[in-house]
């Protein structure tokens, strides 16, 4: 297919999830201008599908609690869980920089999150684990303040809804599970469902968005919020390299192959998409890559995960 348009911007961000939204949000609260693009027709990625918890150790929620670590404590855990995988110079970046992002987000997007005060690690056993202070959820959001974006936001599993209906951790669990031993939780209940089906009537869905979904809107939210476009159904089918450095790439959308060009950067947050090794080519991009499987709708397949290097 012919390119037939250009597209200039200063980032162009590959994907739509958390680590892609986040990535545009940030370069746009920095006076960037970003694309984003996305091959499915929903926004979100296995972001919106998930859980939505986040494990950063040292942030300013943890210090609400009045939890203060050593950040050698999350060293130790991470180097005993990582093994031979253990990267010292980025679990350095990690533990340093992921607080100062929680709280970039926290300040300057419409991003928020709730700490609960016990949490444990996986292996809270394990030397440098501890009960709570490092995992963090997205707080529920309403969808509504998507406007009419929110019908682009892909749905959550089925499987982690009640009549479709989205739940919060922690205590609304508690009262789902207690429902028919105690009364206060029957009215609760009552009432949530209610609510949800009242929205479904009125919005197609309900609107009381809960976890990755929540954390996926809240990201959408924040980006739509910086002006930051997004492209939905246009998968990248070209990185386009320049001597030896990736300068855009070719975009499939309405039929089109439009090229864009990134003076600053190319985010590559695609996750496991089925066509990457096409994407990649014989392109002489460095990658640093690991094999995962994907098993979300969208991004079935066997595929290379990894950052661009110049």
């Amino acid at each position: 297919m012919p390119v037939r348009d250009t597209y200039e911007c200063d980032v162009l961000v590959i994907g739509s999830g958390a680590s892609g939204m986040s990535a545009a949000v940030t370069a746009a609260a920095h006076n960037l201008k970003v694309l984003v693009i996305e091959k499915e027709p929903k926004f979100g990625g296995t972001t919106a599908r998930s859980g939505g918890w986040l494990w950063i150790p040292g942030t300013s929620l943890a210090k609400g609690w009045g939890i203060k670590e050593d950040p050698n404590l999350a060293k130790t855990y991470l180097r005993h869980e990582a093994g031979n995988s253990f990267d010292s110079e980025r679990v350095d970046a990690f533990v340093e920089h992921g607080p100062k992002a929680v709280d970039f987000f926290i300040a300057q997007t419409s991003v928020r999150f709730d700490m609960p005060l016990v949490f444990p690690d996986y292996h809270a056993e394990a030397p440098g684990g501890t009960q709570g202070g490092r995992s963090m959820v997205a707080r529920p959001f309403d969808g509504k303040e998507l406007g009419d974006n929110i019908k682009n936001l892909a749905p959550a599993l089925p499987e982690l809804t009640v009549f479709g209906m989205m739940l919060g951790s922690g205590k609304e669990i508690v009262h789902f599970m207690r429902a028919t031993r105690s009364v206060s939780s029957a009215i609760y209940v009552a009432k949530r469902l209610s609510k949800h089906f009242a929205q479904v009537l009125r919005y197609g869905r309900g609107m009381t968005l809960t976890n990755g979904n929540a954390l996926a809107g809240r990201l959408a939210k924040s980006a739509f919020d910086l002006g930051v476009p997004l492209w939905l159904s246009a998968p990248a089918k070209e990185l386009i390299v320049e001597n030896g450095a990736v300068r855009g790439a070719i975009v499939e959308k309405d039929g089109k192959s439009i090229r864009v060009n990134a003076k600053r950067a190319v985010v590559l947050a695609c996750g496991g998409v089925w066509h990457l090794d096409a994407v990649l080519g014989s392109s002489p991009v460095r990658w640093s890559a690991r094999i995962v499987e994907a098993r979300w709708r969208g991004t079935m397949s066997r595929a290379r995960r990894g950052g661009v290097a110049g």
